[in-house]
């Protein structure tokens, strides 16, 4: 792995897109070349990001995790999350980065973007595999999305947005996530997931228990945990263990705080408490992983 900074950087649209205004979209062939071959280091956007790689090898990490780069995968990757990309060899395929605003202006709800199940903020966030057959598909998505970007004088991002929403539709269509067939008690289930990570993402440093999320939403702390694993694969409290577990990785790598500091404002009111639940998902002290990590 690929020494990590002390500092993670969150790059901002405006950064690398000039004067495109919210929606982007590039080669990975040409970001390989530009870069030289060499990966990226640890960082962080404040847009979506979309990573199709038709051909490809190496190794794409995410919040810790490392997943193989393969051919025909699909990485969805929300603001916040850290990620690198580290090719041993040079990819084929596109690269597509959108913002809140752009998902307004083109009435894709984030709802849409929340049922997918593939845009997760904390967890696995594992890529998309497309079969041989569906990849004519996706192909012929992006390659409207590339020539409308270049032909269109008016409406180009009107035209670009309705094709971005049926990419995710179709990548909604081929989530290998569980999904009911009962349409009434999937929008109810869906709702439910969505709030609670709303809440989540909110206040998991304040709220540790998963019945301090069912009181917010008007279930039983037992309901939430089985409505959440029957969509995501893990409970509630995995969801809410695994949130507070990255958060601390985040911020014992790219800061210098104290394990004291850090459990405080992680919410935990001992320090020794937050040291034994750390070690226990992790099986590192806080310490050991701050010195373990940055010497990788």
């Amino acid at each position: 792995m690929t020494r990590l900074p002390k500092d993670i950087r969150t790059y901002t649209f405006s950064e690398f897109e000039g004067n495109n205004p919210s929606f982007s979209m590039k080669r990975l062939e040409d970001l390989y070349r530009s870069n030289h071959g060499e990966s990226d280091i640890p960082h962080r956007h404040d847009y979506y990001t979309i990573i199709f790689f038709e051909k490809g090898n190496g190794t794409h990490i995410i919040d810790f995790t490392e997943y193989k780069i393969e051919d025909s995968t699909i990485y969805f990757i929300v603001p916040g999350q850290m990620h690198q990309v580290i090719p041993a060899s040079e990819p084929k395929g596109w690269t597509m980065k959108f913002t809140d605003e752009f998902l307004i202006a083109n009435a894709i709800s984030d709802k849409l973007i929340d049922n997918i199940y593939l845009f997760n903020d904390f967890g696995q966030s594992p890529p998309l595999t497309i079969s041989e057959a569906q990849l004519p598909v996706y192909l012929n998505i992006i390659s409207q999305i590339d020539y409308f970007s270049n032909v269109l004088e008016n409406y180009t991002q009107e035209a670009i947005g309705a094709l971005l929403k049926l990419f995710l539709i179709q990548s909604n269509n081929h989530c290998s996530l569980h999904k009911s067939n009962n349409p009434q008690l999937q929008e109810t289930t869906n709702q439910l997931l969505y709030s609670f990570k709303q809440l989540l993402n909110k206040h998991y440093a304040a709220m540790h228990m998963v019945s301090d999320y069912a009181d917010k939403l008007a279930v039983t702390a037992d309901y939430l945990n089985k409505t959440v694993k029957s969509i995501t694969g893990k409970s509630a409290k995995e969801h809410i263990q695994g949130k507070i577990i990255i958060e601390a990785k985040r911020i014992l790598l790219f800061s210098d705080i104290s394990s004291k500091e850090l459990a405080y404002e992680l919410g935990y009111e001992e320090s020794a408490h937050f040291n034994n639940f750390f070690k226990k998902m992790t099986g590192l002290t806080p310490s050991e992983f701050r010195i373990s990590a940055r010497q990788s």
